[in-house]
């Protein structure tokens, strides 16, 4: 299997990056699309591989590729509205560790999500990190996140967590409580955090009071992909599609 990344141009240096490959809620990806909108951020890159080909995301009448690389200023994101197959994320992981060591990221932060209660408040965010800087930013009040003691991280996120560490690159992830699929206000919540983190305020606004349309957006689009991909039996494992 070969895994390919392509960006146009040159990227920023020194900068912030943000992996948000789709969780439990397709948090990390709505939470991802509201930072593309609200930032403007440029799409400069994609991830293809040989084993993912023949998918096309349409967003606002515009074709894409499932995986893309965005950036401004000094933050770099990367997205996807494709759930990695578990047969694949040690490739993923590997080829997407390889590139992130080139870039040279000051900070990368991980967002993902965790199965959680029903609610309609706030849902509880937990973060992990291996850095001394970051843990002491995660721990001011402000942030209203608990450290997470005990638990298992799965997906592209614990591949790059392993592999960011063993570069030295300093790295936080980002779990947000949720039992809806998919869940706008749980990538509501995220934000709040991120935009203190990044040092952008990010408007969520529109997200919690036009969360069950986005919700009934990304339903459709996950049953598209499901019908979509030909190895979705691999895919049917995961916790996201249960």
């Amino acid at each position: 299997m070969t895994v390919d990344i392509k960006v146009k141009g040159k990227l920023p240096e020194n900068a912030i990056l943000i992996e948000a490959f789709p969780s439990k809620g397709y948090v990390s990806t709505i939470a991802a699309n509201i930072i593309v909108k609200k930032l403007g951020m440029q799409e400069v890159g994609c991830i293809t591989s040989d084993e993912l080909t023949g998918i096309v995301v349409v967003h606002d009448s515009k074709p894409m590729l499932p995986i893309r690389i965005y950036a401004k200023d000094d933050l770099i994101l990367i997205t996807s509205e494709l759930i990695i197959p578990v047969p694949l994320l040690p490739d993923f992981s590997k080829a997407i560790g390889a590139w992130i060591k080139g870039v040279k990221p000051r900070e990368m932060i991980l967002l993902a999500s965790m199965s959680g209660i029903q609610t309609t408040e706030e849902h509880e965010i937990f973060w992990l990190s291996s850095d001394e800087k970051l843990s002491e930013r995660m721990e001011k009040p402000d942030m209203k996140a608990k450290k997470l003691q005990d638990g298992v991280l799965t997906g592209i996120s614990s591949g790059l967590m392993i592999e960011c560490s063993d570069m030295k690159i300093p790295i936080l992830s980002l779990m947000v409580e949720t039992s809806y699929i998919p869940d706008a206000l749980a990538a509501a919540t995220l934000l709040e955090i991120i935009g203190k983190l990044i040092g952008m305020q990010i408007d969520v606004d529109e997200l919690k009071t036009t969360g069950k349309k986005i919700e009934h957006k990304y339903q459709e689009m996950l049953e598209q992909l499901k019908k979509g991909q030909e190895n979705y039996q691999d895919m049917a494992q995961l916790p996201m599609y249960r």
